[in-house]
This record gives C-alpha cells, sequence and structure tokens, in this order.
C-alpha cells in the first residue's frame, strides 16, 4: 500500500506542476498552488528514498549520478518556485516541468512499477507542453488569448 501511495503522488505532483507552470506563464501565478505542489513532490521524493532506497545513497544512484543530480535539481526548483518572486518562479516551473516530463516519460516506459501510470504521464506532458507553448505566445503577443484555455 505504501509503494501505491508513493507512485501515486508522483503523477498528482506533476499535473500540479503542469497547472502551476502554466499559471506562472500566463502571468497569474497560484502561490498556494505551488506550495502544495512542493508538498506532494517533497512527500513523493521521501517516500521514494524510505520505500524503494531504504535510505541508501547507493540505491538512489545505482542508475547513475547525472539523472540522480538531474531529479533532485528539479525537486530543489520547485520547492525554491513556491517561495521565489513571480518571475524566478516562471522560469523554475517551466525548467523542473521540462525535466520532470522527461524523466516521466522515461520512468513509465522503463519500469514496471510505475507502468501503469503511462497514459496519464502522456496526457500530462503534451497537455501541460501544449498548454505552455499557448499561454507563452499570448504572453509575448503572438497568440491569440480568446483561444487559449
Amino acid at each position: 500500500m505504501l509503494e501505491f501511495i508513493t507512485f501515486l503522488l508522483a503523477p498528482i505532483a506533476y499535473a500540479g506542476l503542469a497547472i502551476a507552470a502554466v499559471r506562472a506563464v500566463q502571468q497569474r501565478p497560484s502561490p498556494l498552488l505551488q506550495r502544495a505542489v512542493a508538498a506532494v513532490a517533497v512527500a513523493h521524493v521521501a517516500l521514494v528514498w524510505s520505500v524503494r532506497y531504504h535510505g541508501q545513497l547507493s540505491e538512489a544512484t545505482r542508475n547513475g549520478y547525472p539523472g540522480f543530480l538531474i531529479f533532485h535539481t528539479a525537486l530543489v526548483a520547485i520547492v525554491g518556485a513556491a517561495v521565489a518572486a513571480p518571475w524566478m518562479a516562471r522560469r523554475l516551473l517551466v525548467g523542473a516541468f521540462a525535466v520532470v516530463t522527461l524523466g516521466a516519460l522515461g520512468a513509465v516506459f522503463r519500469y514496471e512499477v510505475v507502468a501503469v501510470y503511462q497514459i496519464p504521464v502522456m496526457l500530462i506532458a503534451v497537455g501541460g507542453g501544449i498548454a505552455l507553448v499557448r499561454a507563452h505566445r499570448v504572453e509575448t503577443g503572438r497568440g491569440h488569448p480568446e483561444r487559449v484555455l
């Protein structure tokens, strides 16, 4: 049951991250949402460290240090966005969304334990990516605001 909760938190945080990033790009940040996303992401990572890695750095880095550093940097960006100024939070959230998207897509197709999340992760990746591009286009004057979300 604890493993189920551990991995259920990941797509919840990912969906929240997508929404928070889009809202930040639209110049409508939601500090409450950003804090909630950070809390869920921290809970997910803490559970992964406990349930999957048993608190062992050697387990956490068994697939290499680059992935370990990239994902923990994304976590720091998500947490940082919860307390940063809006202009910085926007950058942190969009960067974290890009990193988490690459990692989440890879994970759901590589690891059996999270394969059940393939469709939700793909929907969040595509939907979030499209929404971010559209929001950016509107904010830079190259889109049609009446057609956005």
